[in-house]
């Protein structure tokens, strides 16, 4: 999985979605930052670097422990749950976590709460539902894009963020969509589990449809990633 996010984090998409969130939410020097969900720690060792104070919070130990590493994060584990930090952070950053977790309503209200007067909060995640694949038999690819959608407990949370803020009173909410789009199978496949074979057991004959589709120079993907970003 570290290696997942590791390649995730050094993507062309990635790298651009992040840059026009860190635009929007203008961290200050001096500034407390929680990045929620935090992974490896990479968006919070960029608010580091930019003289915020930054905590780290994950639930996975692990992620938890590389991140604690960093210099200038204090890193802990914790369930974003059971968040209780009102009027803590002046920024609040959750970057695809939300999918994964079984309350998202209750996530993002706790994350509303633990924003200062005039907090900021940004929150990026994906809309599996808009994952598309061309180049391979299309009852193939809605056989296996349909069994991957059911893996991730909420595949189109990208597109709901904006209601989800706006639900916890957020009256000024800015929305941007990416679409990342590849006709390079290995440069999909670095970011998209589903084409990877060495992350998602799927039909071998679905590797091997992308293959054949790669090598005649016919494989595209396509994958809408949605940012949004609140102020208290």
């Amino acid at each position: 999985m570290r290696d997942y996010l590791a390649r995730v984090s050094r993507h062309a998409l990635v790298r651009t979605i992040r840059d026009r969130g860190v635009e929007l939410v203008k961290v200050c020097p001096g500034e407390r930052v929680l990045d929620a969900g935090c992974g490896p720690g990479d968006m919070a060792a960029r608010f580091a670097g930019l003289g915020a104070h930054v905590t780290a919070i994950d639930a996975d130990p692990a992620m938890v422990a590389v991140a604690a590493e960093i210099p200038g994060i204090t890193a802990q584990t914790g369930d974003l749950a059971a968040l209780h930090r009102p009027g803590a952070f002046d920024v609040v950053w959750a970057e695809r976590v939300l999918q994964h977790v079984p309350d998202p309503d209750r996530v993002v209200g706790n994350l509303v709460r633990a924003l200062a007067p005039g907090g900021r909060i940004c929150l990026v995640d994906v809309d599996w539902t808009g994952l598309v694949v061309d180049g391979v038999d299309d009852d193939l690819a809605d056989q296996v894009l349909g069994v991957f959608r059911t893996v991730v407990p909420h595949p189109s949370m990208g597109r709901t963020l904006r209601r989800r803020l706006v639900r916890q009173g957020l009256t000024t909410v800015e929305v941007t969509a990416f679409l990342g789009v590849s006709t390079d199978l290995a440069d999909a496949a670095a970011v998209i589990p589903v084409l990877d074979e060495r992350l998602v057991p799927a039909p071998g004959a679905w590797f091997s449809a992308l293959r054949e589709a790669a090598g005649r120079d016919e494989f595209l993907m396509a994958l809408p990633v949605y940012l949004a970003v609140g102020s208290a």
